[in-house]
């Protein structure tokens, strides 16, 4: 899609949402910032943001002409806190407009961390009219390519155990992995290697407040390390979001699960069940003796039942408080056999 925009191949509305953020802020950013020129964004560049916004005034705007250029863009960041975008009388005013677009306007909905339910009316009309982009998670597999071909774009080369080092400790956040790499443009001149050592030193794996600090904690039974770095995450809880940390949790003792019932003995093979590099396999196979079978199973349990109160099922108490909770039970066995 960048291409297109690249090409000058434009469309009159934009629909980017799903789980990813990094595609859909990459490319509102280049239309927010490529598709006027500068003397054009005064009177033509109209940018807001979903809580603010409804419906009918965003759509008024839109319907207007451009003043002293070919086009106007107009912008809508966080389009999931829209409330209107969420209900008939506001899905309806959009469908009113996709049926008579004004053609002079670029129109973008930036809506992220979610999709609109695919099998709805209103979706499958949003995939006929607009340029719809769902923006998935990449998988593990792909997050390798991924870190090669950004460290690329920004001049530098990386070793295998640098890049499986980022993913392990970043995981699939590409926001953060690609930040974290800008960084390391900043304090490297272009053509530099970036070693396993660097990434130790300057992507700040050992902030208390990492996640996968949190699951290393985790992986040694770690009680005080696990309490402070969970206290840590619940004082910025934009940037620490619990669900997130439930996922990768769930994830670290899937792992385990599998190792725990495997009939391979070769160290390669055993990484590759587990989808890791065989670098990181022994603190894996440490953790098992540290959780038996029955335990990872109550875990895995336990982790669910915390995502579904975090969605809000079946819970009174804060996001903090659920985590806090769920930590003592991980590394607490139970009883109960």
């Amino acid at each position: 899609m960048l291409q297109a925009l690249q090409k000058e191949m434009f469309s009159p509305v934009y629909f980017l949402q799903g789980e990813e953020p990094y595609y859909i802020d990459a490319i509102t950013e280049y239309i927010e910032n490529h598709i006027l020129q500068p003397t054009e964004k005064s009177f033509n560049l109209t940018v807001v943001y979903g809580k603010e916004c409804n419906m009918a005034t965003l759509l008024t705007q839109a319907r207007r002409f451009p003043m002293g250029s070919t086009k106007q863009v107009v912008i809508v960041k966080e389009a999931q806190e829209m409330a209107d975008l969420k209900n008939t009388t506001g899905q309806q005013l959009l469908l009113n407009y996709l049926a008579h677009i004004q053609p002079a306007t670029l129109l973008v909905f930036a809506h992220k961390y979610k999709a609109i339910d695919g099998r709805s009316a209103f979706s499958k009309t949003l995939e006929k009219k607009t340029v719809l982009v769902n923006c998935k998670k990449l998988y593990d597999q792909q997050l390798p390519t991924f870190i090669k071909s950004f460290a690329k774009r920004l001049e530098l080369s990386i070793t295998e155990k640098a890049v499986w080092m980022i993913q392990e400790f970043i995981g699939n956040d590409l926001n953060s992995i690609t930040n974290e790499l800008h960084k390391l443009r900043i304090n490297f001149t272009a053509g530099s290697t970036i070693t396993e050592s660097i990434v130790e030193t300057y992507v700040g794996l050992h902030r208390p407040f990492n996640v996968f600090e949190l699951q290393k904690a985790i992986m040694q039974k770690d009680y005080a390390k696990s309490y402070q770095i969970i206290s840590i995450c619940s004082l910025n809880a934009k940037e620490h979001a619990a669900l997130p940390i439930v996922t990768i949790l769930y994830n670290f003792f899937s792992k385990l699960l599998i190792l725990h019932q495997t009939k391979e003995k070769t160290p390669t093979k055993m990484a590759q069940q587990i989808e890791i590099n065989p670098y990181f396999l022994q603190g894996y196979l440490d953790a098992t003796k540290k959780y038996h079978l029955h335990q990872i199973l109550q875990n895995i349990t336990y982790l669910h039942e915390a995502d579904l109160q975090l969605k809000g099922i079946n819970c009174n108490i804060n996001d903090y408080q659920i985590m806090k909770e769920l930590i003592f039970k991980l590394m607490n066995e139970s009883k109960a056999h």
